[in-house]
């Protein structure tokens, strides 16, 4: 690779790193998720940027281009990237249901808490408007 695009994809990731740092201290990334997204951007720098490594990975995944093996790794990325949101979406989908659950149940009780106490003052209205004692009967 020219020192030309070697300058360019460091310059790229120094803006992706300033980005993610941005991102996280204005709590808009989750520090985990931006650990992931900073250990794959220095992985890339670094990748690019020694000469030796980005030729003895071709070699190791069988690929004859250099710019393919690294392809192939960003499309392994992406996909384990994916797998993992979708992960996170399912424990948040699992727990909304427990949430909502725990919420209508709430709300169950509250409105049976509601209608004994009702059911309770009616009784205590009827209760004295046709008092108990018959001697007090005409």
């Amino acid at each position: 690779m020219s020192i030309q695009g070697i300058l360019f994809i460091d310059v790229l990731g120094v803006g992706f790193i300033l980005l993610i740092l941005n991102l996280v201290r204005t709590k808009r990334l989750h520090i985990a998720y931006a650990t992931i997204w900073f250990l794959a951007v220095v992985g890339l720098m670094m990748m690019v940027s020694i000469p030796p490594v980005l030729a003895i990975l071709p070699r190791m995944m069988g690929a004859i281009y250099p710019a393919s093996a690294v392809s192939l790794l960003a499309f392994v990325f992406i996909f384990l990237v994916l797998i993992f949101f979708s992960m996170q979406l399912t424990a948040i989908s699992a727990r909304q249901v427990e949430i909502i659950q725990a919420l209508a149940l709430r709300e169950l009780l509250a409105q049976d808490t509601d209608l004994q106490d009702l059911r309770i003052k009616l009784a205590g209205a009827k209760e004295s408007e046709n008092p108990a004692n018959p001697l007090s009967q005409p």
